[in-house]
């Protein structure tokens, strides 16, 4: 007996323990997160989707936590933030490489509730994404030169003076004709780095 439980107690010792999980670089307190107010998610860099989107191999899970979001807070969204949402979330299946479930929410991004001018555009920004994730430059270049033609908006100035004194920098119409000049320079590489001008390597 006394042997047996000798040999109970080397083989405790002897049996490898389970090595500890590492944390999840991507956890987040879910229910803070969809309590934010619409304007908090998307803006505060520190605390939306942003702080997510922004840590190493956690873009997927900003871009559920943005799809989370939206169906949290459906029917309660205005327009604007209805759209952005679904905007925001294709551009990070967009910089996933997750084609097919980007293109659709890059065009549901589109308000057409908004002021002729800027829904104009900004359809033209989207188009003009979608035939870049497609590998379709000529649909890319024509809605690129389609968003080069929308005349500015009459509040255009205002807007753009405002931009100027509270961040220093100018803004220029038509919006985001530098993205898809970008798309163009860089046709055939990924989003990212076509969004960044080919600046990532």
């Amino acid at each position: 007996m006394f042997a047996t439980l000798a040999l109970v107690a080397v083989l405790a010792q002897a049996a490898p323990t389970a090595a500890p999980s590492s944390p999840d670089p991507c956890a987040y307190d879910r229910a803070a997160m969809l309590a934010l107010t619409p304007a908090a998610f998307d803006q505060d860099v520190e605390g939306g989707w942003r702080a997510l989107s922004s840590r190493p191999g956690c873009r997927a899970a900003a871009a559920d936590l943005l799809e989370a979001y939206r169906k949290a807070h459906w029917g309660t969204l205005t327009p604007a933030e209805l759209h952005l949402n679904y905007w925001h979330e294709g551009q990070e299946r967009a910089s996933l490489d997750q084609r097919a479930r980007a293109k659709p929410l890059l065009l549901a991004g589109v308000n057409p509730s908004a002021p002729d001018a800027y829904a104009n555009a900004f359809a033209e920004y989207a188009i003009g994404s979608v035939a870049f994730l497609d590998n379709d430059r000529a649909a890319l270049q024509a809605a690129r030169d389609r968003l080069a033609a929308v005349p500015a908006p009459k509040d255009w100035p205002q807007l753009a003076a405002d931009f100027r004194k509270k961040f220093g920098a100018e803004m220029k119409w038509p919006m985001n004709l530098n993205v898809l000049d970008h798309m163009l320079a860089c046709f055939g590489r990924s989003y990212d780095e076509a969004y960044e001008g080919c600046k990532k390597k």
